[in-house]
């Protein structure tokens, strides 16, 4: 292959015959033209030509990898050779506000390596996977779960503590060790996680158990973490099952209902749960039954295993059914005494400790979306032309930046002085639940706002599932999801604000 080519070289390379283009590099199109989606006449009408500007506003930079058999040189002044598309989604943007600032006290040189660790093993191990999950709505492959488990991945979103010791081969190979691991690399791994930019896919493969395993970590029995390891695997899953048509936000009025057998042996459990992720691959539900009286006091938790009394129905949400968002009915299913968490009746008091983690991690995953949403739409706002001008150079666009870019720094900063705080108390720590529940409300809100921009700067890209507008479909199709899940937007600001009034100083006077 030709290293460089001049533009008059190419121009005379013009006939169906013989068709070359230049998109940056040169590519000859002589017999692709026929394959050619958009109709071959589209590409020989500007054979011999440069048509760069046209291309990078229809398609995206993976596209062009696709084809790389068809180049054959590049234009001498075309500038430096661009890197292939998975080489840079692999890399550390230089794109403005596209990256969370490691520049600042709470980031250790052990937190930079794990975000180059995770962003590699990602890219590179599961994208393919993703993609095609997430498009097909199927199952995410046995195979890609198990290398998450064998990097470490599923024991390293349960958040700090001995757990980790138990992840098959260390923490990202040793990149990081289980003593000194904490909050914050924790929230590198949730957000390098979802960089493939599949929500329904990501959910379906380790989300369920970030959000059950945890109580089988902290609640369960000696015979209940002696799962670990297969959870932490990948060859087992878990997810917690709480939510049921009658009882969203309101855990307290749940129905599924477990009774004690007349040997006083096992707990027959019958009932429904609704919207539960990741249920309908799951081995293990961590589930919230009703043993006594009405209210909180009346209810236990236990860790139920699949059985032949237990059907789950797949749940069609807004993103992808990869996400395994099941319906859940217990039909009689036999549940030993022993695996009721803790006693029986203290169920509300485990599921409300598990929430302030769960809602940070949602914080953490739809702020870095909102980030991967403005960078795709910074890029766009700088090549694409209308008017004869690029976006950028219209005010009303900048405008809008502005407020996407503002929105994010000023929530992330909020997330990482939350993170600093669970680092140092806990994230059950009295003073960290409201600040936790005021963190999501206010991640939902900018959420809303970079997605409302982001489909008026992309247009009707912005609303088109596949190609250039992709990643900007999906965030607005999907940011309205965690406004509702671990407790909807109007409870958050709620709880954020009784927890205030709690605190309040009685002495305290205008």
């Amino acid at each position: 292959m030709a290293s460089q080519l001049t533009r008059e070289e190419v121009a005379k390379h013009s006939t169906a015959e013989d068709a070359w283009l230049i998109i940056d590099d040169v590519y000859d199109v002589t017999k692709f033209a026929k394959l050619h989606p958009g109709g071959k006449q589209t590409l020989l009408d500007f054979a011999g030509q440069d048509v760069s500007e046209d291309f990078w506003g229809l398609h995206r930079a993976e596209v062009l990898d696709k084809y790389a058999r068809l180049k054959k040189g590049r234009i001498a002044d075309a500038g430096p050779a661009r890197p292939s598309a998975l080489t840079e989604l692999c890399s550390m943007s230089g794109v403005p506000f596209a990256e969370s600032s490691m520049d600042s006290p709470y980031f250790k040189e052990s937190h930079i390596a794990l975000r180059k660790a995770m962003r590699e093993f990602w890219c590179k191990e599961t994208y393919e996977d993703a993609i095609e999950c997430e498009a097909k709505a199927s199952t995410p492959s046995l195979e890609v779960r198990k290398k998450v488990g064998q990097a470490g991945i599923i024991a390293m979103a349960q958040g700090p503590g001995p757990h980790l010791k138990l992840a098959p081969n260390g923490l990202m190979g040793g990149v990081v060790q289980p003593d000194e691991f904490d909050f914050f690399h924790e929230l590198v791994v949730q957000e390098e996680r979802s960089r493939c930019f599949c929500p329904g896919w990501e959910d379906g493969l380790d989300a369920a158990c970030t959000i059950g395993v945890p109580v089988i970590i902290k609640y369960g029995s000696d015979w209940m973490k002696d799962l670990l390891p297969a959870i932490f695997r990948g060859d087992e899953t878990c997810c917690l099952a709480i939510s049921e048509a009658y009882a969203g936000s309101d855990v307290a009025s749940l129905r599924t209902r477990a009774v004690m057998d007349a040997k006083g042996e096992n707990y027959i459990v019958s009932g429904t749960k609704k919207w539960i992720t990741g249920g309908c691959y799951a081995d293990w539900f961590v589930t919230a039954v009703r043993t006594g009286k009405a209210g909180g006091g009346g209810i236990s938790m236990m860790l139920i295993p699949r059985s032949e009394e237990i059907e789950t129905t797949v749940i069609k949400t807004k993103y992808s059914s990869a996400a395994g968002t099941a319906f859940v009915t217990y039909e009689n299913a036999v549940v030993p005494k022993k695996n009721v968490f803790g006693a029986e009746g203290k169920g509300f008091q485990i599921i409300m400790s598990n929430f302030n983690h769960e809602r940070w991690m949602i914080a953490v995953v739809c702020i870095y979306r909102a980030r991967l949403c403005t960078e795709e739409v910074f890029k766009w706002a700088m090549q694409r032309k209308v008017f004869g001008a690029k976006l950028v150079e219209q005010p009303v666009i900048r405008e809008k930046l502005a407020q996407s870019f503002a929105g994010l720094e000023s929530i992330t900063a909020m997330l990482h002085d939350v993170t600093h705080t669970m680092n140092r108390k806990g994230p059950q720590s009295a003073e960290v639940g409201g600040r936790i529940a005021l963190l999501k409300y206010a991640t939902t809100r900018m959420c809303h706002q970079v997605s409302d921009n982001a489909v008026q700067i992309f247009g009707g890209r912005g609303v088109t599932l596949t190609g250039m507008g992709r990643i900007v479909e999906t965030f607005h199709r999907v940011y309205k999801v965690p406004s509702v899940y671990g407790g909807s937007e109007e409870i958050m600001a709620d709880l954020a604000v009784r927890q205030a009034i709690k605190h309040y100083p009685q002495h305290a006077r205008l």
